[in-house]
């Protein structure tokens, strides 16, 4: 009965031991493809909110007067000039 414990324990012990690796290799791949996810969620949602905020703009210069809009679009026209270009 002895013998057999002995036994029986080493085989538990090179079993832990050979399939160890196996969860430390399956974890990073994991890890990996849902840090993806997450970034390709965010990706998303900053597209939403431009898209929403394009929109927003278009309607606000729809509602607005002839002169106005020629005045927001000259003084767009001047903030770009004088912002430096980034790199």
């Amino acid at each position: 009965m002895h013998k057999g414990f002995n036994q029986g324990l080493k085989m538990l012990l090179v079993c832990l031991i050979a399939f160890t690796p196996l969860c430390y290799g399956i974890t990073p791949q994991k890890s990996r493809t849902n840090q993806k996810k997450i970034e390709r969620e965010q990706d998303r949602k900053k597209r939403q909110a431009q898209k929403k905020y394009d929109s927003a703009i278009k309607r606000h210069q729809r509602i607005q007067t002839k002169e106005t809009r020629a005045r927001m679009k000259q003084s767009k026209r001047a903030s770009q000039k004088a912002t430096p270009i980034r790199p």
